[in-house]
């Protein structure tokens, strides 16, 4: 009676080591994947002659960065797949800030861990992405120094994410363009609410979103 039952654990042991296995080499593929694109990204815009092209191909590089973070920071447990928003956006930023090469601009981050599931993890990671990276890139033109801060807060019934710098800032109405239009894309995926206002100086973006009862509540 003993053998069969000893057998079937064995069994089983070994298809969940093989299954273990095959799902590791299938996140070092995708990993390498990601790394080839955005090296293939870089590569193209130092090749360019055109501005608004080498603009258009690291804002691309940033939006595979992003996806790639997410992907290294997806856990999996009982079926379920999670991230902590707090360290896939520190590791983003962290990319983001090393890849613009801003020596005179730091960056500050006060984040709280958030539980989301995996499918709110993608469109938090691009929103945060398009901040960071716009803020890098056009708050502080010509080698000016400055501070950008990244806070994730817990709210009672969700969180929100802020990103402000001190740089030039903007005059007149909020600005305007393709980042932007993604960021508010994303953030109305997450069922969320965009704020961009003038900072004095600088610009500040508020997204506040609020998690419903079937998603996991902020840990």
């Amino acid at each position: 009676m003993h053998v069969p039952e000893q057998a079937d654990t064995a069994a089983l042991r070994l298809a969940l080591e093989r299954e273990l296995a095959l799902r590791r080499e299938i996140d070092h593929r995708v990993k390498n994947n990601f790394q080839l694109v955005a090296s293939l990204l870089v590569l193209q815009a130092r090749r360019s002659e055109s501005p608004a092209a080498r603009d258009a191909l690291r804002a691309m590089n940033q939006r595979v960065t992003a996806i790639s973070v997410l992907h290294r920071q997806v856990y999996r447990e009982d079926g379920a797949e999670w991230v902590d928003a707090a360290v896939m956006v520190r590791e983003l930023v962290g990319d983001l800030t090393a890849s613009a090469g801003r020596d005179g601009v730091r960056v500050s981050m006060s984040l709280d861990p958030v539980i989301l599931p995996a499918a709110q993890g993608a469109p938090l990671a691009l929103v945060a992405g398009e901040l960071v990276g716009n803020a890098l890139a056009h708050g502080f033109p010509k080698g000016r120094p400055g501070v950008v801060t990244v806070t994730l807060d817990r709210t009672a019934d969700g969180f929100e994410l802020m990103v402000a710098d001190d740089g030039v800032g903007f005059e007149g109405d909020a600005p305007r363009g393709f980042g932007l239009t993604i960021v508010q894309l994303f953030v109305q995926q997450l069922r969320g609410r965009l704020e961009v206002n003038p900072a004095q100086p600088g610009v500040r973006a508020l997204v506040s979103v609020t998690m419903s009862p079937t998603e996991p509540a902020p840990a």
